[in-house]
């Protein structure tokens, strides 16, 4: 039980997947309502009957995408490393959150709410049972679903995929997925750039059409070391010359490219090199 607790399990963080997991969640609220008529829901009578039973739905669904929203807080917090026991708990949060409003609900349009006299201590004590009685069950039947669902939908982040970034090109299939650590440098050529990176122990490139303009967006940590250049400052070996004449070497291969004059003190000042002429 222990080891299930502390295991990384899946989580969806996508706003989008959270919604479509919101709505299926509500669908089979409302399904459990109209189909089941549980708790004694069956003797209600209103010519709205079944779209008043798709409100519960719909209040579950939409209180499922509050609180992945609030959750992701959460998540972001734990470095993105879920566990089955925040599963647990983030469950029972749910069941508590979305209780209040579907009480609410209930009373209003089951049980006239408006048409007796309020009384706080009534309506919590009818609250705690209605809890207990109503929603607990109908959760319980939910969990199997809520479970499968943000399993299906939800990624683990390992290390590895934490320090992956992705080029990408204007063309269709333009797309290169490699590890931070393995890119060195990026060549502009007319409309199109050559992406420079290692893969076992040997560099190779990638020919997309791109502007280096573009590419920096897509990898910020990139530094410009040449009109024409873009290079990663940790794959950097030295820099040899002045800054008349200078290049970057990388630790593979004595690969070099060339620094101009104008970006020689900047790359000098983010290795930690004090710039001289």
């Amino acid at each position: 039980m222990l080891r299930l607790i502390q295991k990384q399990i899946p989580y969806c963080s996508s706003f989008e997947k959270q919604s479509l997991i919101g709505l299926i969640i509500g669908g089979i609220i409302a399904l459990i309502m109209i189909l089941l008529q549980p708790f004694g829901t069956y003797s209600f009578e209103s010519d709205y009957k079944y779209l008043i039973f798709s409100g519960f739905g719909l209040l579950a669904g939409t209180m499922y995408l509050f609180c992945a929203r609030i959750e992701n807080l959460w998540y972001h917090s734990k470095n993105k490393r879920w566990k089955g026991g925040y599963e647990i708990v983030s469950f029972i949060i749910f069941m508590l959150v979305s209780g209040i409003p579907i009480h609410f609900y209930n009373q209003v349009f089951l049980n006239n709410f408006f048409s007796h006299t309020f009384y706080p201590y009534e309506y919590l004590k009818h609250g705690i049972w209605f809890f207990g009685h109503s929603v607990v069950p109908v959760m319980l039947l939910l969990l199997p679903f809520y479970l499968y669902l943000r399993n299906k939908f939800g990624i683990i982040v390992t290390k590895k995929s934490l320090n992956e970034i992705t080029l990408l090109g204007e063309n269709n299939g333009e797309k290169l997925v490699i590890q931070k650590e393995t890119l060195l440098f990026v060549k502009a050529s007319e409309n199109y750039v050559k992406i420079f990176y290692v893969k076992n122990n040997s560099i190779h490139h990638k020919t997309f059409r791109n502007t280096l303009a573009a590419i920096k967006e897509q990898v910020p940590f990139l530094h410009k070391s040449h009109r024409s250049y873009l290079v990663n400052i940790a794959t950097i070996k030295t820099i040899r010359g002045n800054s008349q004449n200078a290049k970057i070497e990388f630790h593979l291969k004595d690969e070099n490219i060339p620094l101009s004059k104008s970006y020689y003190k900047t790359i000098k000042l983010a290795l930690g090199i004090k710039p001289t002429n």
